[in-house]
């Protein structure tokens, strides 16, 4: 296809859809150990609020908003919300270690807004939560959706 009509595609598959999609794969740097229920407490309210963030900017429907989070010690925690009224969907596998370093992925599909919006929600609102826990982090790499749906028609 040539180059505007493979853009065309694209935009209609995104119009189709109406989703917003964006991903962070980081590093984590707590300035203290992150006990088993403060290092959950993070993960839930950084979900609950990307999610309110999204709603704020004019999403109505969430597809899900998910967290990944590995420690150091290869102990895990792994959470899902799919809507602010249903109980997050919570696996800590925490022990009393805790976390001082941590491998962390958030995945965030909303349905009404576009990419930018759910990116920018995504990361404002950890530019926000990760200073309130004191917890420094490194971009490892950021997924904009739309390179991804590119990439598939290529």
């Amino acid at each position: 296809m040539k180059e505007m009509d493979e853009k065309l595609h694209i935009d209609m598959h995104r119009m189709v859809d109406e989703l917003g999609k964006f991903s962070i794969h980081m590093t984590i740097h707590p300035a203290e150990p992150l006990g088993r229920a403060e290092a959950e407490r993070f993960v839930k309210e950084l979900l609950t609020d990307i999610t309110k963030e999204c709603m704020h900017d004019g999403a109505d429907l969430v597809g899900h908003v998910k967290a990944f989070l590995i420690s150091e010690h290869g102990t895990t925690i792994g959470a899902s919300l799919v809507h602010l009224e249903i109980p997050m969907t919570i696996n800590n596998g925490f022990d009393e270690r805790g976390l001082t370093v941590g491998d962390m992925t958030v995945h965030v599909i909303v349905h009404g807004i576009w990419d930018p919006d759910v990116m920018h929600a995504s990361m404002e609102t950890i530019e926000r939560i990760m200073p309130a826990y004191r917890i420094k982090y490194e971009v490892l790499q950021d997924y904009y959706e739309k390179e991804k749906g590119e990439a598939h028609h290529k």
